[in-house]
């Protein structure tokens, strides 16, 4: 049979009921013992009062006042005296009122609103013991933290300074090691200097030596020629006149070459004043031409001018020959506004 439509379009019963239902069973469970024990169901009996009125102290009523006296004067006649009052009797007296006793409903929501206040009252006590604990710890925290930083400071200050000796000591030190290289340095310098003046000194010694020996030499060659020359029966007037010097423009031609090659200045000639001269011995091998030694004669007053020629003789090594040969010593003069050509 087919399912009607009704049934079809009906939602479907839900399952898992009885869970929900155990679950608000346990939940009304729960809220029953809560207010059983947050609840004082013991009721308080009651005390009585008694109050008493008492009426005020009995006074006796005031006689009526005295009729006005005629003219006549009629024989007094005795007064009777009022007979007084009796007092009023006194009040009952009131009944004690009874206090109506609350409900057990109001009981416990008087009690109810006593545990909210003391429960309020614990727990902004507990509160502001939180926050004092916790201002207390901060106050610690920080405390510790400026101790920290102290001691990180300390600590810098004291690797600072570590750090500035160190640095002061290397630099002392360096210092130190520095002024005993410079002064081993000196040292060192002076022993070169000393040594190369030694060997400048025995160099220029066995120079003057040979020199010595080639002008021995070449007055040697020069007499033997001489007495050659004699024995053969030439003039000796006529070859003292051939052979007692240089040719004509030899001197000029050796000097040119010289001063071609001294390094000199025109700002250093622009400072010299006149024209001044320096005269040179060279001295020369008869046989090559070389320079044996140098030497200043004549200064030109100028020192400066006077090395500068001398490097420019030494530099040069050898001089041009005359027609084959070579005098020595032979004399230069050079000035620093003689021309180079």
């Amino acid at each position: 049979m087919n399912q009607p439509v009704a049934d079809a379009l009906r939602p479907p019963p839900e399952r898992r009921s009885g869970r929900a239902l155990l679950l608000a069973l346990l939940m009304h469970l729960l809220l029953v013992v809560l207010i059983a024990f947050g609840v004082h169901w013991h009721s308080h009996t009651p005390q009585a009062v008694e109050a008493e009125l008492w009426a005020p102290t009995a006074r006796l009523a005031a006689p009526p006042p005295p009729k006005p006296v005629e003219q006549v004067q009629p024989k007094p006649q005795p007064q009777p005296q009022p007979q007084p009052q009796p007092a009023p009797p006194p009040p009952p007296p009131p009944k004690a009122q009874v206090t109506p006793q609350p409900d057990q409903a109001e009981i416990a929501l008087r009690e109810k609103r006593k545990q909210e206040q003391e429960q309020k009252k614990l727990k902004a006590e507990q509160l502001a013991q939180e926050k004092a604990a916790r201002l207390a710890e901060q106050q610690h925290q920080e405390e510790l933290q400026q101790q920290r930083l102290a001691a990180q400071k300390a600590a810098q200050e004291k690797a600072q300074a570590e750090k500035l000796a160190e640095q002061k000591a290397a630099e002392q030190k360096a210092a130190e090691e520095k002024a005993a290289e410079k002064k081993a340095a000196e040292k060192a310098a002076k022993l070169k200097a000393a040594k190369e003046k030694a060997e400048r000194l025995a160099a220029e010694r066995r120079q003057e030596q040979q020199l010595a020996k080639l002008q021995q030499q070449s007055r040697q060659d020069y007499m033997k020629s001489l007495m050659a020359q004699a024995g053969n029966g030439a003039s000796p007037a006529g070859t003292a006149a051939t052979s007692a010097g240089p040719s004509g423009g030899y001197g000029a031609r050796v000097a040119t070459l010289i001063r071609q090659n001294t390094i000199y200045t025109e700002a250093q000639i622009a400072q010299i004043q006149g024209d001044p001269k320096v005269t040179l011995l060279v001295t020369l091998d008869p046989n090559s031409g070389e320079v044996l030694g140098v030497s200043v004669k004549h200064s030109s007053g100028v020192p400066s001018w006077d090395a500068a020629v001398v490097r420019a003789v030494k530099r040069l090594g050898k001089l041009p020959s005359d027609h084959g040969r070579w005098w020595t010593p032979m004399e230069v003069v050079d000035g620093p506004r003689d021309p180079a050509n």
